[in-house]
């Protein structure tokens, strides 16, 4: 086995497509979020004794990126409430037998008392604008929709790199991780906050290919 050690690595340094940080390397354009790479959280403390972290399954995003001037850069953001996964195994209904709802995803998506999604049946972010604040960081801040509330958030945004892979016919790939905590009761969500706090994080990471 030991002879075909060599032959692997070479083809797999070979193959590997290039990676680089600068900015210089990006081109301008518009980037579409590739969603077998992208991630989205939110966690809310419980009880004071845990944080309890939720993955959306279900967003787009689209990015219109200016690597010579990142501040004039643009970014709109698309969540369907109803693609939640909690990674919760308990029987809903278990727990709250009265409930409608079987499972804590659903109860979670459609619940009034949380994403409501029955009658708020998105989640939008519109950015507004942009900041440098160091070599590869900055804030992007816009209008973020929640239960038919709309308010500005500000996102803390990091750009971690670009790279080409050979399957996307010489497009580049760009990643990002951005964060920020929320008011839940801005947004008009004020249930069961004797149990959950009223701050929420939000975390993302993901990476963006060039448009064709």
């Amino acid at each position: 086995m030991r002879r075909y050690i060599a032959p692997l690595a070479a083809l797999a340094f070979v193959s590997a497509p290039a990676f680089a940080q600068s900015l210089d390397d990006v081109a301008a354009g518009t980037y579409q979020l590739d969603r077998n790479h992208a991630f989205l959280t939110w966690t809310i403390e419980h009880n004071g004794l845990s944080d309890y972290t939720v993955n959306f399954t279900d967003f787009d995003a689209t990015l219109d990126f200016n690597p010579e001037a990142p501040a004039t850069s643009s970014i709109e953001v698309t969540i369907d409430p109803l693609g939640v996964e909690s990674n919760y195994p308990g029987d809903y209904k278990g727990t709250h037998p009265d409930s409608e709802f079987d499972s804590w995803n659903e109860a979670l998506s459609k619940d009034a008392r949380f994403l409501n999604a029955g009658s708020f049946g998105e989640i939008k972010f519109v950015s507004s604008g942009a900041e440098v604040t160091g070599e590869n960081t900055g804030t992007v801040t816009g209008n973020l929709t929640f239960l038919g509330v709309t308010r500005p958030v500000t996102m803390d945004v990091t750009y971690n790199g670009v790279t080409n892979y050979p399957w996307n016919n010489g497009r580049d790939t760009i990643g990002f991780t951005a964060s920020t905590t929320l008011s839940r009761s801005a947004f008009g969500q004020e249930s069961l906050e004797e149990f959950l706090s009223d701050e929420v994080v939000v975390e993302f990471s993901g990476e963006f290919l060039q448009a064709e």
